[in-house]
């Protein structure tokens, strides 16, 4: 996939997420993960639950990536707090360098 395709997918997932876009059937696919009081003894989980997937067709899908784009940003700066361009910043260095996130 391009490297630009991957950024604006998760830039749009990013705009609904902070309502800067309406979009409801998206917004109800996605689904945050709250740690429990028990965060201290094990991993700290993944800010968005990824929708499961039977197959690497569905595992492939422009939502899960843009999930998967999203969790790797949200383990190195706050979704909440940051503006676009930090957000541009950090995922295209993601999606560029580091192809791990997929």
């Amino acid at each position: 996939m391009g490297t630009r395709r991957e950024i604006s997918l998760a830039k749009y997932i990013f705009k609904v997420l902070r309502g800067k876009i309406d979009n409801p059937y998206i917004l109800r696919e996605l689904k945050l993960r709250v740690p429990d009081n028990a965060i201290e003894r094990r991993r700290r989980p993944p800010l968005l639950a990824l929708p499961y997937a039977r197959t690497n067709l569905l595992s492939n899908t422009p939502l899960t990536r843009a999930l998967c784009a999203l969790n790797a940003v949200a383990n190195q700066i706050d979704l909440f707090s940051c503006t676009l361009n930090e957000f541009t910043k950090v995922v295209s260095t993601i999606v560029s360098h580091d192809l791990d996130w997929v």
